[in-house]
């Protein structure tokens, strides 16, 4: 998210929302909030209200001063359907703009988002990541982490849901749900296991309809400006044209499996793309390798420290203690291959790194370095450094054979899995040990004014609690037979199936949402209401044996920011 960071407030209140109460409580945590201010080295104000244009209904049209832009030298080519250029916004920095007409309801991003899960931060060393956290986190909850961690989750969604600017009223896309799975590299079998993240292909849909040259707005929840004292203010719209001329393509890569045995997810071209040319922008947000630690903390009471996944989406250093985190569109899908390599980076002309601060933001470009064809993968070189650790791992990984061997997201596409067992049915055949049923539920006003007065009670189920904030555990105690004749296939007669459960309370869940201890509460709910889910710490991620390296960056990493 690309608004600037000012000071924040120091009150939570009843009518905060989700993700607030969850940012600012880890910020008291870490005592963050006497940090000094963050510059933002990328963003820069375009609105100058002294040159000539036309307003009405809170939008404003600038002329074609070029003069004032600062992108140089990165015409999108008319193929080119979405760019990145400088917000309509006062402060904005970044935004995403439209240059197509869009339909309500028409996906924006056909190819998806990956969204990478951030568990349980170490609070001694996250001070070193504090802007990603507070500008450009989302709730876990939002993006189906529910069970990644036991005391806090964050989702980071590079791409629109990192370079697109927020409005509390306006906002034209809406996020969908990401899918999960792991490619085929079983944990069992593959050294890539864990090594990248199962979620992925997360959509955005245009929620109105939009003209070409309309910047895209997403919502960062009720709270988000009010908290940092920010108005909205004056959309500046800008001309297709001048979009064209200066804005950055970012609908040049699309993310798909990878060609390399074991990468999982690969970046592959759209379109032919020529020699020198910018195949997109790499905006950059530094921050701390110890701000990656994770302390675990095991139902048995012993912590664990660990490393984040997101270590490997990162650029850095050997020798360096400061990442550098990457989060436009499809750039963290790019592989590796010192032999095939298509791409390279270099700084942005006119930001050229400066002394160095942690969470600061930069500017990379990646640029081929030959004629790319479309379909054709596009690979980075890693460095040696980076192509030795992974031989070594590669060379010595063994599966551990303590490690669960199933997956939920398989057991929710097994037509074996399709009935689901009663509590009673479990006791003599029992799911997998790291696997439990969740159900999409929300305690209604009704049912918490019930819980107050009775120790048992039972909710009623509505389709729209079908969200991954809603998702939390149950217990199924009862199943409700299947009609006695159907003319259906057998999947769609048991997904007709009404299972009664009894609701339970999961880490990170709402305060308002959770069930007072010792009371029981049930509901009556169909069978698409319900999943298999991985316990907390046992999904591939979480692998004591998965690999973790950051990207190296080669002569593009500062000198200056090499430790003594």
């Amino acid at each position: 998210m690309t608004f600037a960071t000012l000071l924040l407030q120091n009150n939570l209140n009843d009518g905060s929302s989700s993700i607030t109460k969850l940012v600012m409580l880890f910020y008291l945590h870490v005592v963050l909030l006497t940090s000094n201010h963050v510059v933002d080295g990328s963003s820069v104000n375009e609105n100058n209200t002294d040159k000539a244009h036309q307003c009405g209904d809170g939008i404003c049209i600038s002329s074609d001063d070029q003069s004032v832009a600062p992108i140089q030298h990165n015409r999108a080519s008319d193929e080119c359907t979405l760019v990145m250029a400088p917000s309509g916004l006062e402060n904005g920095g970044w935004g995403i703009f439209t240059l197509t007409q869009r339909t309500k309801d028409e996906v924006l991003n056909n190819y998806g988002d990956v969204v990478i899960q951030i568990t349980d931060p170490n609070p001694h060393t996250a001070a070193g990541m504090r802007r990603l956290v507070w500008d450009y986190l989302w709730d876990g909850q939002l993006f189906s982490g529910h069970y990644e961690g036991f005391q806090r989750v964050y989702s980071a969604a590079p791409g629109i849901g990192s370079l697109a600017n927020g409005l509390t009223k306006g906002c034209n896309v809406v996020g969908n749900y990401p899918s999960e799975g792991n490619l085929g590299l079983d944990r069992a079998s593959s050294p890539g296991a864990g090594a990248f993240t199962h979620y992925g292909n997360y959509t955005w849909r245009v929620s109105k309809n939009l003209d070409a040259g309309d910047e895209i707005f997403i919502s960062y929840g009720a709270y988000w400006m009010k908290e940092r004292s920010l108005d909205e203010g004056t959309v500046w719209k800008r001309t297709v044209s001048d979009l064209r001329q200066f804005g950055y393509c970012l609908d040049n890569i699309i993310s798909g499996t990878s060609l390399i045995e074991h990468a999982g997810r690969g970046a592959f071209a759209t379109r032919d793309l020529e020699r020198d040319s910018i195949i997109a922008p790499v905006p950059l947000l530094s921050l701390s390798k110890s701000s990656l630690e994770i302390l675990k903390t095991r139902q048995d009471g012993t912590v664990e420290k660990t490393t984040q996944l997101l270590l490997n989406y990162c650029y850095g250093h050997a020798n360096s203690s400061t990442l550098l985190y990457p989060y436009g569109n499809g750039v963290n899908m790019v592989n590796h291959h010192s032999k095939k390599v298509n791409v390279k980076l270099r700084w942005r002309e006119g930001s050229e790194p400066i002394a160095h601060s942690l969470n600061e933001k930069y500017m990379l470009e990646m640029v081929a370095l030959r004629d790319i064809s479309k379909g054709e993968e596009i690979y980075l070189d890693y460095g040696n450094e980076w192509e030795e650790a992974w031989k070594t791992h590669a060379d010595n990984w063994r599966p551990d054979l303590s490690d669960v061997k199933h997956y939920a997201h398989k057991m929710n596409t097994d037509a074996r899995f399709s009935i689901l067992r009663t509590l009673e049915e479990q006791r003599a055949n029992p799911y997998p040990e790291s696997i439990f049923t969740s159900c999409y539920y929300s305690l209604s006003p009704d049912a918490i004014d019930k819980l107050k007065i009775s120790k048992q009670s039972v909710g009623t189920y509505d389709s729209g609690m079908i969200a991954p904030k809603n998702l939390r555990p149950c217990l199924v105690i009862q199943r409700h037979g299947i009609p006695s004749s159907s003319s259906r296939g057998e999947k769609e007669v048991h997904n007709d199936m009404i299972y009664t459960v009894h609701i339970l309370n999961r880490p990170t869940l709402d305060a308002a949402q959770r069930i007072p201890r010792g009371h029981r509460h049930f509901v009556n709910v169909p069978r698409n209401a319900i999943l298999f889910s991985e316990k907390t710490y046992t999904s591939d991620q979480h692998l004591v044996n998965a690999f973790r390296k950051e990207i190296g960056l080669g002569d593009a990493f500062p000198v200056q920011w090499i430790d003594q």
